[in-house]
């Protein structure tokens, strides 16, 4: 075993194999792609191999092709809401920006491809007169990210204004599931293995006037509660599960931890759920104020913090125990 450049260590057949499947595949094909770029936080070591299929057609070709290996797969949205580590993403990650068609189909309904902007999609529809997406200016990502987590706000969620979801299977198969069949919960789904694709979004009519107010609202409380001048993944952890229990942000401000800071990573000062980037932040320190934070909380509330944040790829040290 060694290592190819960019630090992810892998069998040499893998790697071979690997070249094999992306060969003239019809969209861009990246190696050794630094992962830090495409997520909020800044942070993460590189993708062993990039995708960005031009179609929802080449995602099922691809998942075709990846079906019949053993390589990995990661999908990518607009990289909020996550935390690559320092080591990289091992096989293939998935970018979905191309996937970016949105069909205003009538009655309320908008089709939209999961590589759109939601914060964008959110400005489309008050353009259409549509109200139920004002949430979504304040939430970064894209549609497929939206959906799998089901984001929200207090009050509102995703799943709240979905019609169908359609999904390419780890297989490559196409399908398209109602809102009772994706199953949404706070801050998660139900969906199977594969990609999501494509969203159908039911909205109802509003005046565009109505649709503003609501949306500079959503806006202004972002901006006087969320430390947006820093690069951050938005909330680490979930808020745990009663209405009577503090949020999770206030839990972490009780136990004194806003602004601690680890490396050069920090608990905002503004909203203790958040960690920022200062500048040269590593995975390791994020993980190391995400330890710290769930420790207190428990030690001196009882409450388990769940993460909302997800965590993708492999450690610097996991590869200097596998190399050789």
């Amino acid at each position: 075993m060694g290592l190819f450049s960019g630090g992810i260590a892998v069998e040499k057949e893998v790697r071979e194999e690997m070249v094999a499947v992306l060969d003239r595949y019809h969209g861009e094909v990246r190696f050794n792609e630094p992962m830090a770029p495409y997520t909020t936080m800044k942070i993460g070591g590189v993708a062993e191999a990039m995708v960005f299929p031009r179609s929802i057609k080449d995602v099922v070709l691809l998942m075709q092709r990846l079906s019949k290996t053993s390589i990995p797969f990661f999908v990518l949205g607009g990289g909020s809401n996550l935390l690559v580590l320092d080591g990289g993403i091992p096989g293939v990650v998935i970018h979905l920006r191309e996937l970016d068609q949105v069909v205003l189909s009538g009655e309320g309904r908008l089709s939209v491809e999961a590589g759109f902007s939601f914060p964008k999609l959110s400005i489309l529809a008050q353009k259409q007169s549509l109200s139920g997406l004002e949430f979504a200016i304040g939430i970064p990502g894209t549609v497929g990210g939206a959906v799998a987590m089901n984001a929200g706000v207090p009050g509102e969620e995703t799943g709240s204004v979905i019609e169908k979801v359609t999904v390419v299977t780890s297989d490559g198969e196409e399908v398209s599931l109602s809102r009772e069949a994706c199953r949404f919960f706070y801050r998660s789904t139900n969906l199977p293995a594969g990609i999501i694709v494509s969203a159908e979004f039911f909205l109802h009519d509003a005046s565009p006037q109505a649709i503003e107010k609501k949306r500079v609202d959503y806006v202004k409380r972002r901006r006087d509660t969320q430390p947006l001048t820093y690069p951050n993944s938005g909330s680490i952890f979930k808020n745990p599960g009663t209405l009577l229990m503090p949020s999770a942000g206030k839990l972490i401000e009780q136990v004194r931890l806003k602004g601690y800071r680890i490396g050069a990573a920090a608990i905002s000062e503004k909203h203790g759920n958040f960690i920022i980037n200062l500048g040269g932040a590593t995975a390791e320190d994020v993980l190391a104020l995400m330890h710290l934070m769930e420790e207190r909380v428990f030690l001196e509330k009882g409450i388990q913090l769940i993460p909302e944040i997800k965590i993708v790829g492999q450690s610097l040290n996991q590869i200097n125990r596998g190399s050789c």
